[in-house]
């Protein structure tokens, strides 16, 4: 269809043509990430994923590759577009789509690659497909097929089905119209990897339960749902695949209509987990709990992470998070979970509700967006995922305890990965004492206030050496290895500081106390010597340094 057509289809308050020719032809969408151009099919809305405006090189480079495969850009702005885009757009010669930025961009992709594929090739609708709700859709079907339709979303909950007479059914369809959810025992044949990675009307079996044929609903990529058609036996399924294929289509439109229901639903949701996570004791009920909670921080390829405030390096974390939020909707709700998102202080953070019926696990689910982010979005992730939470109340706690996971996994330069809480237990109650000691004046001895205070006045590097002297146990050779200094300098320094700062290493109390403190103190560092840090961490030689150790494998 044209891109006229493509925008009169969808609300005016949702896309608007900003600059260029509404004739052209579009035959699907592309997500486009900005930060790294790679040519795409032609004729296509381009969704241009964290682009900024701002940056003639960037808006340039993608409005030049929106022209040489005849597609249209899309880019989210909140006033119109500005004018030195549309002049950069003239002279260019491409179309340019002007997004509303509250708009998720999951929501633009599923509508703008379904309405395409639903148009059937004639322009004209499949003879005897009655349009409609969606029980008018599936008794079109079932009167044309002679089988009994049903229509069921990702969740396996059934939408719609025929209620025409005579229709054969079974146990699995009589269970399934009272409870309208697939039943437990038909789950295993509903969730096949036969039909769900296929395109094709394919033929489903069971032993003593009729024989029916299923399509997968899609919008482009994404699985929105499925259509089924029980016969009473083989020999009287006719030639129907079409019908069904095209009556897939025309369900898509459907869900997706639903889903513009369940999109409003989820802004509220995101305002009541940005509440709950920043305001315990005032969050809202109406969350899907119980459910677990991801924390996700992005590092750009300039080595920026949360927290990092070199002078360009926040704007590119957060667009790395925002180019993020549109593809995780996307695999989450293909997956059978519909997530709420909201960013809080430069991390994004995902509730997930816990294990709905026909979604794969969490766990897994998180180890899928990984993978996609990193291949597709060229952004490092570490992705922390939290136990399951009962109550809105315990939001917080949860949030606060993946924020110290986080930090010690950039702290201990781990490797960009999927990462379990439970399995960093340890290092979360380390970081709950350190956030105690810096918290509280009364939990420090003052020592390691006179340590820092002496190494930044005098240039020495006490704290350190003591620390990883400390956390070694007082192995001489593990701190020398670890510090990259030979073991004299260590045992010099060692007893230097002792008669500088009186320390009493001797004993186990003063040695627990001075380890916490001189840990907690970790955040006291200057903004230079953190720069300076992060960006000896993440240089090529330190990379090619690192020990190997499995993607996802917590550090100790």
């Amino acid at each position: 269809m044209t891109l006229g057509t493509l925008l009169d289809a969808l609300r005016p308050d949702l896309v608007q043509l900003a600059a260029g020719d509404a004739h052209v032809a579009v035959g699907g969408v592309e997500l486009l990430d900005g930060g790294a151009l790679e040519p795409v099919v032609p004729r296509c809305l381009l969704l241009a994923l964290g682009l900024d405006l701002s940056s003639a090189t960037a808006v340039g480079a993608a409005l030049r590759l929106a022209a040489e495969t005849n597609g249209a850009l899309a880019v989210k702005c909140a006033n119109g577009l500005p004018g030195q885009v549309i002049e950069q757009a003239r002279a260019a010669g491409a179309t340019v789509v002007a997004v509303n930025p509250d708009i998720p961009w999951s929501r633009l992709y599923g509508l703008v690659s379904t309405l395409p594929a639903t148009r059937p090739a004639t322009g004209e609708p499949v003879s005897g497909l009655a349009g409609g709700d969606l029980f008018s859709l599936a008794n079109s079907v079932a009167a044309i097929c002679g089988g009994a339709v049903a229509i069921m979303d990702t969740d396996q909950t059934i939408v719609a089905y025929s209620n025409l007479p005579g229709q054969p059914i079974d146990e699995t369809r009589r269970v399934g119209i009272l409870s309208r959810r697939v039943p437990d025992h038909a789950l295993p044949h509903h969730l096949t990897d036969e039909l769900w990675r296929s395109d094709s009307v394919r033929l489903i079996r069971r032993d003593g339960y009729h024989p029916r044929l299923a399509v997968v609903i899609r919008a482009g990529d994404t699985a929105l749902g499925s259509l089924w058609a029980a016969f009473p036996d083989e020999d009287v399924i006719t030639d129907c695949a079409a019908v069904l294929a095209a009556a897939a289509k025309l369900a898509a439109l459907h869900l997706l209509t639903i889903r513009r229901h369940l999109d409003a639903d989820q802004e509220s949701r995101t305002a009541a987990l940005h509440t709950a996570l920043r305001h315990p004791g005032h969050a809202d009920r109406a969350l899907p709990l119980p459910g677990s909670l991801l924390c996700l921080d992005a590092e750009t390829e300039t080595g920026a992470g949360a927290g990092d405030d070199r002078p360009g390096l926040l704007a590119d974390h957060r667009a790395g998070l925002l180019r993020a939020v549109g593809l995780l909707e996307l695999d989450a709700r293909s997956l059978g979970h519909e997530p709420t998102i909201c960013l809080v202080k430069d991390r994004m953070y995902v509730l997930l509700q816990a294990a709905p019926r026909g979604s794969v696990t969490v766990s897994t689910l998180a180890a899928h967006f990984h993978q996609r982010a990193t291949r597709l979005l060229r952004t490092d992730l570490l992705v922390v995922r939290g136990e399951p939470v009962e109550e809105p109340d315990g939001l917080r706690q949860t949030r606060d305890d993946l924020d110290r996971a986080i930090s010690h996994l950039r702290e201990s330069d781990a490797r960009p990965g999927s990462y379990a809480a439970r399995d960093l237990h340890a290092e979360i109650v380390q970081q709950r004492l350190f956030d105690a000691v810096r918290a509280d004046p009364m939990l420090r001895t003052g020592l390691g206030h006179v340590i820092a205070a002496h190494d930044l006045a005098h240039g020495t590097d006490y704290r350190a050496t003591l620390l990883s002297y400390l956390r070694n146990f007082g192995d001489v050779r593990a701190a020398s290895t670890e510090l990259t200094l030979h073991e004299n300098t260590v045992r010099k320094r060692i007893r230097r500081a002792r008669e500088l700062f009186g320390i009493a290493l001797e004993n186990p109390t003063h040695r627990l106390l001075l380890e916490l403190e001189l840990g907690a103190n970790v955040t006291y560092r200057s903004s230079r010597s953190r720069s300076r840090s992060r960006s000896r961490s993440h240089s090529p030689a330190r990379r090619a340094a690192r020990p190997s150790r499995e993607r996802g494998t917590p550090p100790r």
